[in-house]
């Protein structure tokens, strides 16, 4: 291997790494605070009923990924939990969806998560 493909290679390997979820270590004291829908007839709390350790496990397994790409190969539920953790030692706020995407706001920093191995977070209990 030349070093250029040493280095393109590096490269790839650590952008793959920076999308995936959070580190076990850098989250903690998750909390699920409420449930909300914005289509209360079609959406209910069973559908994203998790656990304080469920919507954990949601963050950790979850990739970070663009807002857009939510928006163009993601379902948008119109129900979700609402909550608080720390990241890194921050306070933040986090919701996720019951088309397993979510979103973690420190501040005026927010990072989205898709989870395409989250399906038994989501079984109806």
């Amino acid at each position: 291997m030349n070093t250029k493909s040493i280095i393109l290679f590096t490269a790839m390997l650590l952008s793959s790494c920076a999308s995936t979820g959070i580190q076990s270590n850098n989250i903690t004291d998750v909390y699920v605070a409420d449930f909300g829908s914005e289509d209360i007839k079609h959406c209910r709390p069973s559908d994203v009923d998790l656990s304080h350790n469920e919507a954990k496990e949601f963050f950790l397994r979850a990739k970070k990924v663009e807002y857009r790409v939510i928006h163009d190969h993601y379902n948008y539920a119109p129900c979700f939990i609402e909550g608080t953790l720390k990241y890194k030692s921050m306070i933040c706020e986090w919701e996720i969806r019951a088309g397993a995407t979510g979103h973690i706001k420190c501040g005026e920093d927010t990072k989205y998560f898709v989870c395409d191995t989250c399906e038994d977070l989501f079984k109806t209990k």
